[in-house]
């Protein structure tokens, strides 16, 4: 029987915990309308090894719910992201993995100054970060790709996960479950950060080690994006799986293999790990 996780709070983020707290630490975060049980299939298996953290997005979930698009900039959602780990990795640095918009929360946190002795690396799932993305949108000369197709940004705009439906019929419905709550959190996260950014362009660059897992289909359209990506990182390291948003979901043990290898590789060997298309 799977132990249940310990609760706290923490900045007013509902928190859970599952494993050892004397393991390394993995925080996950949830993207757009979900909430820390898109995680609940994958969180118990990397318990094995890790002190799993999982938590509810602010405006998500349990968590506190302010009003005002101003509380839903990239900048406050990174702070609460860098309150759960020094509540819950005190003074060692803690491994992330972001799933969709939590992707862009973890990049956008590994590339705060704070990231060299506090995040030993980055597992992004569908999307890399913010900035390459719209780098590609606004490229201008871009290959002949339509930007929808750029990864994870469809998932991001256009809400594609109902073209995949029947797919995720088959899994839990706890996982899947999104409240009015979740809907404005999601559009406030949205309104907040997509335009200004585009208009006020950022350079951040990442140097902790970073694992981007992307849907073989929307792998097809990386090149689009793939000069822009690695021009934001130093060590790259691109995983493609046939998958779809709700990986985490849908295919739990894909998950805990791509992080659990990922991070047994950089505890082996801190050489850099190369971006190589495949």
């Amino acid at each position: 029987m799977t132990p249940l996780p310990t609760r706290r709070r923490v900045r007013g983020l509902a928190v859970r915990e599952y494993g050892d707290p004397a393991a390394d630490t993995l925080v996950l975060v949830h993207g757009l309308t979900d909430t820390h049980r898109v995680w609940e299939r994958v969180a118990p298996l990397l318990a094995d090894g890790f002190h799993v953290v999982a938590y509810d997005v602010r405006g998500h979930g349990r968590s506190a719910k302010p009003a005002g698009r101003q509380h839903y900039r990239l900048a406050a959602l990174v702070e609460d992201l860098y309150a759960i780990l020094d509540a819950t990795s005190p003074g060692r640095p803690a491994h992330l993995a972001g799933h969709g918009w939590g992707a862009i929360q973890a990049w956008e946190a590994a590339a705060d100054p704070r990231a060299a002795t506090r995040i030993a690396s980055i597992t992004a799932l569908g999307v890399p970060g913010l900035d390459p993305l719209l780098a590609a949108v606004r490229d201008p000369h871009p290959p002949r790709i339509r930007w929808w197709r750029l990864p994870g940004l469809g998932w991001l705009v256009l809400g594609r996960r109902l073209l995949r439906w029947p797919r995720l019929r088959r899994a839990p419905r706890s996982a899947l479950r999104v409240t009015p709550a979740d809907l404005r959190a999601a559009a406030r996260i949205l309104s907040a950060n997509l335009v200004p950014r585009l208009r006020h362009p950022c350079d951040h660059h990442v140097t902790v080690p970073v694992q981007l897992i992307v849907d073989r289909a929307d792998a097809a359209a990386l090149p689009a994006a793939d000069r822009h990506v690695r021009h934001a990182t130093d060590r790259l390291w691109c995983y493609r799986l046939p998958a779809d948003y709700a990986l985490p979901v849908t295919e739990p043990l894909l998950v805990v293999e791509a992080i659990a290898n990922f991070v047994d590789d950089l505890r082996a060997d801190n050489r850099p790990l190369e971006y190589s298309p495949r």
